[in-house]
């Protein structure tokens, strides 16, 4: 079989920012600084330092090694272990695709929030803080009733989605020599923005008391399974695995290149990012609390409430520099969504299709662009926010977790993890041991498997996801429906014959 030439990183540090670019995203600021809050403050870093290290930095270390081993994508590299294996490396491309789908959307979402902070559109002080959920719902999004109730697409929002796949299309049509260079400004400039937005946070009337929300310790909490299940499930989401990317990026490392310590730098560089956005978050939320005399449980900390409708308020009331602060937040969402909407959409679907049918780098990103924005269409319509929560409640909560652990299950009972670490181990300055195989065997797998079935089977299982209702359908059908549609098609891509073993150029 012909092998094509494997494209390269131009050095390490690219190859550091694109992994880091990837890993850090929006979760970072909305989801880390609530969870923090919400189960005990300064005491959840200790289960979340733990899961990171007996849980996500194994994970990481496994990716990148079978990417440089086996010199090939998920599906490949799959394939590497057995060709009845391959299937297992599909399905992470489809949880990929379908993220990217709609995670581009809310990049576009960030956009339009960026143009309307120049004017602070929906409103200055009282009325514009009481006016800040209408705004979102109501105008952004123009949400319909009910995820049967599609309606047409919110034109503005489908223009800007068509140009966030134009800027992700340029940057990935070029491959890993210029997604590494771009990263190292789009990892860069965020930082620098927090940096600023952490400044204009703690000189605000009310930070401190904010802060002390964020990371006052609760001990108690440790001995309740919801805080492990938070912390462990935040891991699974933060380091973007799962999700074939990183294996993808880890077939463009250098034979000689470190990969364990490559892991352990991108692992604690977005804990660290994510920690640091907790004190420009919660210092604006504490701000909050004093400007509308308000306690902070009626302050809405996390998701896409704390993004699009929180800062809003606090842009609204804040006594200068109102446009400019909103600006910065939504350009820090921008660029930290755009890092990882490249490594999905490239990295997670384009460099396996490549790998698989031998199509050029410019044929396979065209083709991921095209498709991916048309299914984003959906969500640009009145009834896509319901869709996209359902579609994120199947990929990005089930279909990483399930075939992350399937996929540590598989290397350490079939394939051997003593093989990946001894090649890991080659050319690393810090050599992991055989504990390192038993993390891969039960502890990881273990702790993916306690999440699904605590937040997910235990709540889906007995009611309907979020009571929708599409015909005889509910939310949960749904989400069973999308699974086991990505698993055929993953199932049936094993099956096509091909004779190329490489992505083209």
């Amino acid at each position: 079989m012909a092998e094509v030439t494997r494209e390269r990183w131009t050095g390490r540090a690219p190859f550091i920012f694109a992994a880091i670019g990837s890993a850090i995203g929006l979760g970072n600021v909305w989801r880390f600084p609530y969870m923090t809050y919400e189960y005990g403050g300064g005491t959840f870093l200790i289960p979340y330092i733990i899961g990171l290290i007996v849980m996500g930095i194994p994970w990481m270390m496994m990716e990148f090694g079978m990417g440089r081993l086996f010199q090939r994508s998920a599906p490949g590299a799959f394939e590497g272990i057995g060709k009845k294996w391959e299937w297992l490396g599909w399905w992470p491309v489809w949880v990929a695709f379908l993220i990217v789908t709609y995670y581009t959307v809310i990049i576009a979402w960030s956009l339009r929030y960026a143009i309307s902070s120049a004017t602070v559109e929906w409103g200055m002080g009282q009325a514009g803080a009481e006016g800040a959920g209408d705004f979102f719902f109501g105008t952004v999004l123009q949400l319909s009733d009910g995820p049967t109730a599609l309606g047409p697409p919110v034109w503005f929002i489908l223009g800007l989605l068509a140009f966030v796949w134009l800027v992700i299309f340029l940057i990935m049509f070029r491959g890993a020599r210029i997604i590494g260079k771009v990263s190292v400004v789009l990892v860069i400039v965020p930082w620098i923005l927090l940096v600023v937005l952490f400044i204009r946070g703690i000189t605000l009337p009310g930070a401190l008391d904010g802060l002390n929300f964020y990371l006052t310790p609760d001990f108690a909490v440790l001995g309740s399974i919801d805080v492990w299940f938070a912390a462990f499930s935040q891991i699974a989401f933060t380091l973007s695995l799962g999700m074939a990317g990183m294996v993808a990026y880890g077939s463009f490392i250098a034979r000689k290149a470190d990969v364990n310590n490559s892991a352990i730098i991108t692992s604690f560089s977005d804990a660290a990012t994510a920690f640091f956005a907790g004190f420009a978050v919660f210092s604006t939320v504490g701000f909050i609390m004093q400007a509308m005399n308000i306690p902070i449980g009626d302050v809405s900390a996390s998701g896409l409430g704390l993004a699009f409708v929180t800062y809003p308020v606090a842009v609204s009331m804040m006594p200068g520099g109102n446009a400019l602060v909103g600006i910065l937040f939504f350009l820090c969402l921008f660029s930290l969504g755009t890092t990882s909407a490249y490594f999905l959409a490239y990295g997670g679907v384009a460099v396996p299709l490549m790998d698989k049918f031998g199509w050029s780098r410019i044929k396979a990103t065209l083709i991921v662009t095209i498709v991916a924005f048309l299914v984003g269409v959906l969500y640009t319509t009145q009834g896509g926010l319901y869709w996209l929560d359902m579609v994120d409640r199947a990929v990005c909560f089930y279909g990483l977790l399930i075939t992350g652990a399937l996929a540590c299950l598989v290397i350490g009972w079939v394939y051997g993890p003593r093989k990946l670490r001894e090649h890991s181990n080659e050319t690393s300055d810090i050599k992991i041991g055989a504990w390192w195989d038993w993390l891969i065997r039960l502890v990881v797998p273990g702790g993916l498997i306690f999440v699904v079935v605590v937040g997910g089977f235990m709540k889906d299982g007995k009611e309907q996801y979020s009571g929708y209702e599409i015909g005889a359908l509910g939310g949960s059908d749904i989400i069973w429906i999308i699974l086991g549609v990505t698993l055929i098609f993953s199932i049936l891509l094993s099956f096509i014959k091909t004779k190329t073993t490489g992505g083209g150029e």
